[in-house]
């Protein structure tokens, strides 16, 4: 990604539990993604009386797992999202039904395949 990308554009990847391989792509290249690492997310907004990382984290999930292409594309505009992975880290933690979204949504223009080896795809989300 750090050579194929231009700027800072947000990418969303799966959430893992504090001391698992989360946020892999964030602390590798350095771009901003959806959330980071949970304990370390909430140490740096504990002032807040809301629970802001929380929500993120629900509301990556429902990314994830939700079989209904809109309700995605509302919240990966909320977040400004550019980029969406789906590795292993996304197969192990999430469904199977709500991930098969991302490429039936790229076979219809909603989205792009920027990346794909293995078993690893970056989908990408059009303009902007």
């Amino acid at each position: 990604m750090l050579d194929n990308v231009r700027g800072s554009p947000v990418i969303l990847e799966g959430h893992a539990p504090e001391y698992r391989w989360g946020a892999r792509f964030a602390v590798y290249t350095g771009l901003p993604a959806v959330v980071g690492w949970n304990w370390h997310e909430r140490q740096q907004r504990a002032i807040y009386t809301e629970p802001l990382v929380e929500r993120r984290i629900q509301d990556v999930g429902t990314i994830y797992n939700t079989l209904d292409p809109a309700q995605a594309l509302r919240l990966l505009a909320r977040y400004r999202v550019r980029y969406i992975v789906v590795g292993g880290l996304e197969r192990a933690y999430y469904d199977p039904a709500g991930l098969a979204k991302f490429e039936r949504m790229a076979a219809q223009g909603l989205l792009e395949t920027a990346y794909r080896q293995g078993s690893v795809t970056i989908y990408r989300l059009p303009g902007g």
